[in-house]
């Protein structure tokens, strides 16, 4: 009698045990797909989108990547609504990543996830450039270091793959800060000068303002006498994934490098090059539209901002030096910095680099604001009487991409993603195609919140414009024509524009 108990207690026992073992396996499976197999692209829930159909489609910057967290500083570090588990979770490691203050490469045999900063560098942590993934402040005045961007160097010539040539000595961006033992290659401070002063019609003033250039205590040997500058400040982050979905066959559609339209305007892709496939490719990304996609931008900013070598930039070549090989970001002449601790494996894993790529492909696009606010709809309609959306495309839908949440999309960021020369005034230095002059539209969804999340209202690539009105009114060569029709326009016109610019 006893031993029938037990057995059946020991079988009972058996199938409770086969019953959890299952629903373990069959829940750890689950996951599993969820993690490993399952596509990073998909909607967490289909059927979860009909929030949507209370708004009016204009509101929707990013069609239906749009969020609508718009009244608090972090309105540009918002994750894509209704994303996978598996996307939602690389968006967070990436996030992690790049909000993280590194540190500088430990001695072989020893690492951590945070390590590998310098041996030069301009910042600590992507977020030092990108705060809360908006965009960089210059510096007040000359006794301000550059915080949150950096000078751009070059000389007359072409560097590999037809990009800009560098200093002897010097890469190209000038490092001001270093890791213990190594110089930083030279003291780098702005002085801003009046470049012009006007009277717009009604009797309005202007002052538009440059930056002049103080660099002392070069590390490295002189610059040379025809080295050419350029400050070039961290731009905002979000909506990178949906830029890169828009199709390239939309870029050559619009490009008219020979004006033959006669409309004024001749933009034009710029040809970079591809670090991972080799060969030619379409840049969309930066201010000179040099970068080919998030991916590259991402190490190309970890290598020569940060310090840190990557899967991309594993070594470093120079381009004066043709036998120089290096595996941190240092030039041949720069012993100390060659002498420094090198790490033995990225410095940037692979891992890390895929997430910081997914974090900036899938944040958000605020929604536009008062889109049914008269005074705004009356800019809108004189901004593109003047022409602006000429460069300013309005109204893109998406193609196919890596990440599917992304496509189809019919998205609203104000952009063509093409090279327009902006005359003399915005002179800066060549970048593969891009003259001096030219540089990519920039996009303008989300420049109404700019003052709230970031706490200023500086504009341009090296922030020279104080407002939305002085970057208007720093638009010359193929821009030069609308600036001259917002100046004629009275100043209750002027201030239906801007307040139209700042809904988006």
């Amino acid at each position: 009698m006893s031993n029938t108990s037990n057995k059946k207690g020991s079988s009972l026992f058996l199938k409770v045990g086969l019953a959890v073992l299952a629903v373990s396996t069959t829940a750890l499976g689950a996951q599993a797909y969820k993690t490993v197999w399952a596509p990073y692209n998909a909607y967490e829930n289909p059927n979860a989108m009909g929030y949507l159909d209370k708004e009016n489609p204009k509101s929707l910057t990013g069609g239906d990547t749009t969020h609508f967290h718009s009244t608090s500083g972090e309105s540009f570090a918002q994750e894509i609504p209704n994303m996978g588990w598996g996307q939602s979770a690389a968006f967070d490691r990436g996030d992690g990543f790049f909000e993280r203050e590194l540190r500088p490469a430990l001695a072989p045999g020893f690492s951590s996830n945070n390590d590998g900063l310098g041996p030069h560098y301009n910042a600590t942590f992507c977020e030092a450039c990108h705060a809360a993934d908006g965009r960089g402040a210059p510096p007040k005045n000359e006794h301000e270091p550059i915080m949150e961007g950096f000078v751009r160097v070059s000389i007359p010539g072409k560097g590999p793959h037809g990009a800009s040539l560098s200093p002897p000595g010097y890469g190209h961006q000038l490092s001001d800060k270093s890791v213990a033992g190594v110089k930083p290659e030279a003291h780098v401070r702005v002085k801003w000068v009046e470049a012009e002063t006007g009277v717009l019609q009604g009797g309005e003033t202007y002052s538009l303002r440059k930056p002049e250039f103080i660099i002392k205590n070069l590390a490295y040997g002189p610059l040379p006498d025809d080295t050419m500058y350029e400050m070039r400040l961290g731009p905002q982050v979000f909506g990178l994934g949906l830029l890169e979905a828009i199709k390239e066959e939309d870029l050559l559609a619009w490009a008219d490098p020979d004006d033959k339209d006669g409309d004024g305007i001749s933009g034009r892709v710029n040809t970079v090059w591809d670090l991972e496939r080799g060969g030619n490719a379409i840049g969309r990304f930066g201010w000179k539209a040099n970068s080919f996609d998030v991916r590259q931008q991402s190490a190309e900013a970890a290598y020569f901002d940060l310090g840190m070598n990557n899967p991309l930039f594993f070594y470093r070549y120079d381009d004066q030096q043709k036998d120089h090989k290096a595996r941190q970001n240092c030039e041949p002449e720069q012993t100390d910095c060659l002498q420094a601790v090198q790490s033995d494996d990225f410095e940037m894993t692979p891992a890390q680099l895929t997430d910081v790529t997914s974090y900036l492909q899938t944040l958000g696009v605020v929604y536009r604001r008062d889109v049914d606010n008269p005074v705004a709809l009356k800019g809108e309609s004189l901004f593109a009487e003047a022409g602006c959306i000429g460069c300013h495309k309005t109204n893109i839908t998406t193609g196919e991409t890596e990440i599917a949440r992304l496509e189809n999309q019919l998205i609203h960021p104000y952009t063509d993603l093409l090279l327009h020369d902006m005359g003399e005034g915005l002179i800066g230095r060549p970048d593969f195609d891009a003259s001096r002059t030219e540089w990519r539209t920039q996009p303008l969804w989300g420049i109404g919140r700019i003052e709230m999340v970031n706490g200023h209202t500086n504009f341009l690539h090296d922030g020279r414009a104080r407002n939305i009105q002085e970057a208007i009114l720093w638009h010359g060569g193929e821009a030069g024509q609308s600036k001259e029709i917002y100046k004629q326009y009275d100043a209750e016109d002027r201030a239906a524009i801007l307040t139209f610019l700042n809904t988006l």
